[in-house]
């Protein structure tokens, strides 16, 4: 599988992650004794010097890559005959449900209720299958999350949200988050180059039955800054559920209006404070934003400096870390490269902050 690029020659470049049986080990290299000496290096300045020597998206890369082929693969084996079983008994269920569903319809009496009864068995396809993947789904990352996590020295993975309801209310970047049920899936909390991360993966929906719409599903990213801004600068996708605009001038926020023509065609910005807000949103950083967007495959992005943080809302309208397909074999290693990429285009943002001078931060 192919997976754009995270590099820095721009964003047309692919780049793709080899997963195989002969990863480097890493820091196993050895200087030959007849090496030429060190070509002299220019004068590296300590802040400088002490961010190259952090831990990096490339390291990253590396220990990633070795946990999934030394660890995880060869564990994830043992379940392929349990797959199978599973795989099995979902399309049993999706059978006899078919044929229910055509049987109501064809003897049911003509009725608007009998078509109801037959759709509805047609839903419980999708139903039964979800449940049966997902139940199977949790079981592994049980397993496996806990131990792929540990290629990011001091990350975790958890199901307790880190960010929680009420940080994504005051944020604003979810809209009327308020009045929407929450729903809250996989988490993931630790840091990064010394910069703390936390990551939700939620579902916001409001209105009931029918009428009921998903105003956002995908993660709510925080990433914790050094600074407190002065107030809440909020940037909006316009393909966004956007009913609550009202709502964010009644808060004291107003229309950011930036020189850029194709930005404004795609995205709103509201903020307490215009200068700060014409500070933060550099070209710089609407390239992380986009790639993050890409990463996660996401419909739309949206993102609010609050308080000490930016929390960071890729739209993907899909389930994410998503693991063990049940048509697919479970040691797949394709649903890895997917999750490196979702991790990487996180860790290369907390680059741009800890980098840009411009933010001060």
């Amino acid at each position: 599988m192919t997976i754009p690029s995270l590099g820095g020659n721009g964003g047309n470049g692919l780049n793709k992650i080899h997963i195989n049986n002969s990863v480097p080990q890493v820091n196993s290299f050895e200087v030959p004794q007849d090496a030429p000496a060190p070509v002299a290096q220019e004068e590296v300045k300590p802040e400088e010097s002490a961010v190259k020597n952090e831990y990096s998206i490339e390291q990253f890369r590396a220990d990633y890559e070795n946990m999934v082929v030394n660890r995880i693969l060869p564990e994830l084996q043992q379940y392929e005959g349990e797959r199978k079983k599973r795989l099995t008994g979902a399309i049993a269920a999706a059978i006899v449900l078919a044929v229910l569903a055509l049987l109501i319809f064809i003897f049911g009496p003509n009725s608007s209720g009998t078509g109801k009864l037959s759709g509805l068995c047609i839903a419980l396809i999708f139903i039964v299958w979800h449940m049966i993947k997902k139940n199977f789904e949790n079981k592994i990352k049980k397993q496996v999350l806990p131990v792929l996590m540990r290629a990011i020295p001091g990350f975790y993975w958890q199901q307790t949200p880190p960010v929680t309801e009420k940080d994504i209310s005051a944020c604003k970047i979810i809209p009327v988050a308020d009045k929407c049920r929450k729903t809250f899936d996989d988490c993931f909390i630790g840091d990064y180059r010394k910069v703390p991360v936390a990551i939700s993966e939620c579902e916001y929906e409001i209105g009931g039955g029918n009428n009921s719409t998903t105003v956002f599903q995908g993660v709510v990213i925080r990433i914790k800054m050094n600074k407190n801004f002065e107030g809440t600068t909020l940037i909006r996708a316009k393909k966004a559920y956007n009913k609550d605009k009202k709502d964010l001038e009644k808060s004291g926020m107003s229309l950011v209006k930036l020189e850029d023509p194709e930005f404004d065609k795609q995205y709103l910005v509201y903020s307490h404070d215009q200068i700060e807000a014409r500070y933060l949103i550099t070209t710089a950083f609407m390239e992380r934003l986009k790639r993050i967007q890409l990463a996660f495959n996401a419909e739309h992005i949206s993102c609010s400096f609050h308080n000490d943080s930016v929390y960071i809302a890729p739209h993907t309208g899909t389930d994410l870390f998503s693991l063990c397909s049940l048509v697919k074999p479970v040691d797949n290693h394709e649903q890895f490269a997917v999750l490196f990429e979702e991790f990487a285009s996180i860790l290369e943002l907390v680059d741009h902050f800890k980098l840009d001078k411009k933010l001060g931060l």
